[in-house]
């Protein structure tokens, strides 16, 4: 008997110390939250404000280098008219989004109006006397109201969750072109034979096509809105304007008298906007963590 009970209380205090002894040590730490990405996929409509330059050459062809008719003293120039002139530009777009791990892939179609509110500017000019003052004879205009573009988009995202979305995109652009010349309303008497003359201006006043570049970045923001800033670059090519009609200045010689003449206008528009869209998505998808 007193066998039996010492062997049970022998039992009993290993069960008591492996039990003591279990409770001592540190418990296995949970396995971390699986991180949350963002999703870019999904449909999205936005606005944007931004900048607008025109850019590229109005080359006027007067009789090459002097731009002025040979004998008289009725010259031309652009005077960078529709060049490097900024205007405000607001709009919208809409596009899809399909992600495929880090890769982006997307469609966006874009509109912005133009804030174009100048007049013609002064562009051709004649003289009294050769190197002498100088007066204007004609107003050019070279200027858009509207822009708008659809291109296809490529993009990375980056970042801890991915929130972050660099990309470059290109497609066609198209643009209402407003390109002309006219004579000056208040033509002064020296050369109102010439404003008096019945010349015909070809203006352009058109829709144009042509291409676009543009590189972005814009970041998942504050569930399924995001923030972004994209430069486009499109370029529309060219337009010949010229005078139909031929006329003969008063007291010149019969040759070289002629105003007949072309004048190239360039097209190339630079935009900087500042936009905001809004995904019809669900923003995060877990990412299954291994162990």
């Amino acid at each position: 008997m007193r066998k039996l009970l010492l062997g049970m209380s022998t039992l009993a205090a290993v069960i008591l110390g492996g039990a003591a002894q279990a409770a001592d040590m540190p418990l296995k730490a949970p396995p971390p939250a699986a991180p949350v990405m963002y999703n870019w996929t999904g449909v999205y409509i936005g606005a944007h404000i931004g900048g607008a330059w025109l850019g590229g050459n109005g080359h006027d062809h007067f009789d090459g280098v002097t731009h002025c008719i040979t004998g008289t003293t009725i010259c031309f120039e652009d005077n960078g008219v529709g060049r490097h002139n900024g205007r405000f530009i607001g709009g919208g777009q809409i596009g899809y989004n399909y992600q495929v791990s880090q890769w982006v892939w997307g469609v966006e179609g874009q509109i912005s109006g133009v804030a174009s509110n100048n007049d013609d500017d002064a562009c051709g000019f004649f003289t009294t006397t050769p190197g002498g003052p100088r007066d204007f004879l004609f107003r050019c205009r070279d200027r858009s109201g509207w822009v708008a573009s659809i291109a296809a988009r490529l993009g990375v995202a980056f970042g801890q969750t991915g929130n972050w979305l660099l990309y470059v995109k290109g497609g066609g652009a198209f643009a209402d072109a407003r390109a002309g010349i006219r004579f000056r309303d208040d033509c002064p008497a020296v050369v109102l034979t010439i404003c008096n003359s019945g010349a015909v201006f070809n203006n352009d006043d058109n829709t144009r096509t042509g291409w676009m570049i543009g590189v972005g970045l814009e970041t998942g923001w504050f569930g399924n809105w995001s923030w972004k800033l994209e430069y486009n670059f499109m370029d529309f090519g060219h337009r010949d304007l010229h005078f139909d009609n031929t006329f003969i200045v008063t007291g010149c010689p019969t040759v070289g008298c002629r105003l007949v003449r072309d004048i190239d206008f360039d097209r190339q528009i630079s935009v900087v906007k500042f936009g905001l869209n809004y995904r019809f998505a669900p923003v995060a998808a877990p990412v299954a963590a291994r162990y």
